[in-house]
C-alpha cells in the first residue's frame, strides 16, 4: 500500500513569512509516519514548503498512491481544497483515499466530506491513521464503524464516530521522521536571512489552560510531557546527524512542569550536551529559580503570551 503525507503550506505564497524567514518543518505529519513505519507500514512525506502546487501534483500523478493524507490548517485551508478537487477529478487516481487531519478539520467535517474528501481525521492522529491503514488494505468493503477519531460518508450521510482516548504515555512514540524530508533547506534559508540555523522539537502535548488563541482542536485541554531524558535523546540524535545551531521548543507552555525543567536541566548537563534554544511561557509560570534553570539549560529567549501578562496596580 502507497501512502503519501503531505500539508498543502507553500512558502512561495506566503510573503508574510518571506519577510520574516521563519520556516519549520511539519512535525504533526512526520510523528504519524514514523508511527506508521513502527508498525510496518511504510509511507513517503511530500513537504510542500519549498514546492509548488504543480510539483505536488506532479508528484501524487507519477505515484499513484492508495491513500493521500493532508494535514489542513486555517492558513492551507484554500489548497487543501484545490488538491482534493484536482485528486477527485483525475481519472487515475479514482482509487486514491483522501484523508484529512489537522486543526481545521474538527469544526468543518461535513463541509470537507461534502467537497470531496473520504475521511476525516480529528484529534490526535497516530492511532487513527494506523487502525485505517489497516482497514483500508483489507481485500473486502472497508468498514470504519469501530474506528475512535474520524467522519466519513455513509450513503451520502455524514457519520461522526466517537472521540477518541489521547495517548496516555507519549514517551511510546518515535521520534519524528525527519529523515523523510530534506531539513537542509531549512537551515539553509535560516542561516541565509538570520545566519544561524533553527530546528523544532516538542517535549508535551496539549496544554491545560484555556486562552482564546490557541488551537485546542487536536490535543484538547490534555498535558502529557515527554521524559527528560528521552528529549535529551533526541536532541544528541539531532546533534549527531545534523548540523544545526539552535533549538525551537514549540510547546504551548515550556515551564508548566517545574520539576520536569529541573530534571531536564540535569540531563543536559550530566550528558554534557550543549544547546541553546527559545521557549513560549506563561508570566505565571516564571519564578527566579525557572529563570536560573532555563539560562543554565541554554534557554537565550522566553516569549510571553500578551493575554497572560497581569496589569500591577498601586493600592
Amino acid at each position: 500500500m502507497k501512502i503519501l503525507f503531505t500539508h498543502g503550506y507553500f512558502l512561495a505564497e506566503d510573503p508574510k513569512e518571506q519577510l520574516i524567514m521563519r520556516p519549520y518543518p511539519p512535525l504533526g505529519i512526520l510523528y504519524i509516519s514514523a508511527y506508521l513505519e513502527q508498525h510496518g507500514y511504510y509511507n513517503e512525506v511530500f513537504d510542500s514548503t519549498f514546492s509548488n502546487i504543480e510539483t505536488l501534483k506532479d508528484h501524487i500523478l507519477s505515484q499513484q498512491p492508495d491513500i493521500v493524507a493532508i494535514y489542513t490548517n486555517l492558513m492551507t485551508k484554500l489548497n487543501v481544497l484545490k488538491i482534493i478537487e484536482f485528486i477527485k477529478n483525475e481519472p487515475s487516481l479514482l482509487r486514491t483515499t483522501l484523508i484529512l487531519g489537522g486543526p481545521e478539520v474538527r469544526n468543518h467535517k461535513e463541509n470537507f466530506l461534502r467537497y470531496g474528501a473520504d475521511i476525516i481525521v480529528f484529534g490526535e492522529g497516530e492511532e487513527t491513521m494506523l487502525e485505517l491503514v489497516k482497514e483500508l488494505e483489507k481485500e473486502n468493503e472497508p468498514d470504519f464503524s469501530q474506528i475512535a477519531g474520524i467522519a466519513y460518508k455513509k450513503n451520502e450521510e455524514v457519520v461522526i464516530g466517537a472521540e477518541r482516548v489521547l495517548i496516555k504515555d507519549i514517551n511510546l512514540l518515535p521520534f519524528a521522521n525527519r529523515k523523510k524530508i530534506n531539513l537542509q533547506q531549512y537551515f539553509d534559508v535560516w542561516k541565509a536571512r538570520h545566519g544561524f540555523s533553527m530546528i523544532n522539537v516538542n517535549t508535551m502535548r496539549g496544554c491545560p489552560y484555556s486562552c482564546k488563541w490557541c488551537s485546542r482542536a487536536v490535543y484538547g485541554t490534555s498535558y502529557r510531557r515527554r521524559s527528560p531524558k528521552l528529549v535529551v535523546d533526541e536532541i544528541a540524535w539531532l546533534q549527531a546527524n545534523y548540523q544545526f545551531d539552535m533549538i525551537w521548543f514549540v510547546d504551548d507552555v515550556f515551564t508548566i512542569n517545574h520539576k520536569w525543567l529541573h530534571e531536564f536541566a540535569e540531563e543536559l548537563a550530566q550528558r554534557q550536551v550543549t544547546i541553546s534554544y527559545e521557549i513560549i511561557s506563561r508570566s505565571d509560570r516564571i519564578t527566579d529559580e525557572v529563570l536560573n534553570l532555563l539560562k543554565q539549560s541554554g534557554c537565550f529567549r522566553v516569549w510571553i503570551g500578551a493575554e497572560n501578562i497581569q496589569r500591577q496596580t498601586s493600592g
